[in-house]
């Protein structure tokens, strides 16, 4: 597996500037596909270049947009990244996710186009409050919340599908046929990559299962933001999000007060934030509860070499067990 390099500056453009950069450099030449001969593919989450890289092996040349630590939802893009998306064989996409990915794809043909919201069921953006606590809020305040998530145009899905293993190893057939098609001549090996992936990711599902179901009760879990949906649905936890599924958006202090009390009335021990994100609000707020504060990761980007996607999902896990024990 060959990873292009990242530009040093990121420039953030808008739909206009995406459409005259491309074109500006797309008049100096250029192919699809690596130098090589690899399937160049575009992924703009560390899950997703995770099963591209366990698929493609060395038959793929991966440019992951996404820097570690950063918040993959405010993903800008240089003119070099938007030509290398209108040039590479494939693109995975999930619509809504990064405005800045909508952008560039909208501006050229979208044939290299694997978008997942197609390829498999997302939960729609509104499905965290099934699993959010709303105690203490009227329902004008309610409403507002959810007024600001959308107002960031975070599309209507829920993106963060990586938090269910079961759909990870959908995505991986997805993404091996895909390939497949791209590749002909390498398509047993894709396919022969996903199924032993599947096998691994189903495993790890039935693992954590059994770590989860160890554990009576409720299980509650209050997060920086709503980004643990499709966890909370697989393994039925209850996920309290400070904000809702996008990271920008601010609680009020309605409902901070309203969080203050069901920390209180549901016995949670710990208020977890994310590595990408702001952790001050989590922090202060069980610094005022005094309980702990814990990280979570939201697996958006990798955070080490190490840290691939079964050990991220098993420390969570451990960390979420451990909170309710």
């Amino acid at each position: 597996m060959t990873l292009l390099p990242r530009p040093s500056r990121r420039t953030l453009l808008t739909a206009t500037g995406l459409g005259v950069g491309a074109a500006l450099l797309a008049a100096c030449g250029g192919e699809n596909g690596a130098a090589d001969g690899t399937l160049s593919v575009v992924t703009s989450a560390y899950p997703l270049a995770f099963l591209v890289t366990r698929i493609g092996g060395d038959h793929v040349t991966l440019l992951d947009l996404t820097s570690p630590g950063a918040d993959a939802h405010g993903l800008e893009l240089s003119i070099k990244q938007v030509l290398s998306i209108e040039q590479a064989d494939l693109v995975l996409q999930i619509p809504g996710f990064q405005n800045a990915l909508d952008d560039a794809i909208a501006s050229h043909s979208q044939d290299n186009v694997l978008d997942i919201s197609a390829a498999l069921t997302l939960l729609p953006a509104e499905a965290a409050s099934t699993h959010e606590e709303h105690a203490g809020e009227s329902e004008d305040e309610h409403e507002h919340e959810h007024e600001t998530d959308d107002a960031h145009n975070h599309g209507p899905f829920d993106p963060h599908l990586w938090h269910d293993p079961v759909r990870m190893a959908d995505l991986a057939d997805a993404i091996g046929r895909r390939l497949g098609e791209l590749s002909p001549e390498n398509s047993r090996s894709f396919t022969d990559a996903a199924a032993t992936l599947r096998t691994e990711l189903e495993s790890l599902d039935a693992e954590l299962a059994e770590s989860f179901g160890e554990v009576a009760g409720e299980k509650p879990f209050v997060t920086s933001h709503s980004a643990y949906t499709y966890l909370a649905e697989r393994y039925d936890l209850h996920q309290i999000g400070i904000a809702g599924v996008d990271p920008e958006t601010e609680p009020s202090p309605q409902r901070l007060l309203a969080l203050e009390s069901v920390v209180q009335d549901t016995g949670v021990t710990t208020i977890f934030f994310e590595a990408s994100a702001s952790p001050k609000v989590a922090q202060t707020l069980a610094q005022n509860l005094g309980i702990e504060s814990e990280e979570l990761d939201n697996l958006e980007t990798q955070q080490s070499p190490e840290s691939d996607y079964p050990r991220v999902m098993r420390e969570n896990c451990a960390k979420l067990v451990a909170s309710w024990t």
